[in-house]
């Protein structure tokens, strides 16, 4: 936990007297079945970004988002893991609501599906493109700070749905228990990374970090993978082809099994 958060604590317990909550336990073993949490980013009335610069047709994050989130959501099945979708119609979902529902579903992973947007005061926009996969942890770059925000600006559109009200201790706790899973995140977001090297056209802009409020509620290796610039007129080609976006599904779906595969080899090394 960062001296930031355990300052905080020590002064929300010390005046509320609450007790931490524990996190729910973790479903991977030799017998259960592993669910994967997939989540399509923005929806509803939160379009997301839209692109690409330059272009006369428009490409909609929101929309991009669920249609690989599916594929995703197939390609895992077809390799015998449980899914569970955080939405599956164009609807909005509260940021915070999000990383519940993997909760309650007892997720093993949770991976969020994202369109990435340049600056539009880069020197040249539309010109950036590439993909890469962020784990909970504070931003360390200016660029990682600037998807961040993006991301969770999306909570302006929550004013109609259900948001939760965590109190700073909840909020606190979180963290902690997000701490837990923090190489575990990084692993798996590593995994990504290199299965979508083999498919996408763009460049790999590596594994990054940032404090990304899907992310927060979700007791378990959680991910957020930007596939590609929506800004950009040759990643958003890519992104918006079915049989493109099937590749990308597969990727993602090869590497969170990769991943399960590992923790489980852990998992039995580690028992006595």
């Amino acid at each position: 936990m960062s001296v930031v958060f355990a300052l905080a604590f020590q002064v929300v317990v010390a005046t509320s007297g609450a007790a931490p909550q524990p996190a729910p336990a973790r479903r991977v073993g030799h017998t259960a079945r592993r669910v994967v949490v997939v989540d399509a980013g923005h929806g509803g009335p939160d379009n997301g970004m839209t692109g690409p610069i330059g272009a006369r047709w428009k490409l909609y994050e929101k929309d991009i988002t669920l249609q690989v989130a599916k594929r995703v959501a197939s390609a895992l099945r077809d390799r015998g893991l449980g899914v569970v979708m955080t939405r599956t119609t164009d609807t909005l979902i509260a940021l915070s609501d999000r990383g519940r529902i993997a909760n309650e579903h007892h997720g093993d992973v949770f991976v969020s599906i994202h369109v990435n947007a340049a600056n539009p005061n880069w020197r040249d926009p539309g010109a950036a493109r590439g993909f890469e996969t962020y784990f909970l942890a504070e931003a360390r770059t200016e660029d990682a700070k600037r998807v961040e925000q993006m991301e969770n600006a999306s909570v302006r559109f929550e004013a109609g749905v259900h948001a939760g009200k965590d109190d700073p201790l909840n909020f606190i706790m979180n963290d902690m228990a997000q701490n837990e899973h923090l190489r575990e995140s990084s692993e798996l977001a590593d995994l990504i990374q290199q299965h979508l090297g083999s498919i996408e056209p763009g460049p790999s802009r590596g594994v990054k970090q940032a404090g990304f409020v899907v992310l927060v509620t979700a007791y378990m290796p959680a991910v957020l993978v930007e596939i590609g610039f929506g800004t950009n007129p040759a990643d958003a080609r890519f992104i918006a082809n079915a049989s493109h976006q099937r590749q990308i599904a597969s990727a993602i779906a090869d590497a969170t099994v990769e991943y399960l595969d590992h923790y489980q080899k852990r998992l039995g090394a580690s028992t006595p």
